[in-house]
């Protein structure tokens, strides 16, 4: 199992390896929790609180602001790649 780190936050250790896009871009894929083909605020809040973001909350919005382009309030399949150009940006990492 992947598990999925800010690097900002790891202190032992070497240093992990960073996703490339594709791959990240699938984990979001699969935090689709109700199959709907999008994700929402809520589903994102999930993910961070999983990886052990800081304030998950505020990471899952920050992130819905940067990535929903068309201001509908979901990421679609459409807006992941901002999601992803955001996680990577903040650190997220495969450790």
């Amino acid at each position: 199992m992947v598990s999925i780190r800010s690097s900002v936050h790891t202190s032992k250790g070497s240093a992990p390896m960073p996703l490339i896009e594709r791959q990240l871009m699938e984990k979001f894929r699969l935090l689709d929790v109700n199959g709907d083909g999008v994700l929402c605020q809520k589903e994102l809040k999930l993910a961070f609180d999983k990886w052990g973001a800081w304030f998950a909350g505020y990471r899952a919005h920050r992130g819905l602001y940067h990535a929903d382009s068309n201001g509908d309030g979901y990421i679609d399949k459409d807006e992941f790649e901002n999601l992803v150009k955001y996680a990577l940006q903040r650190g997220y990492t495969v450790k």
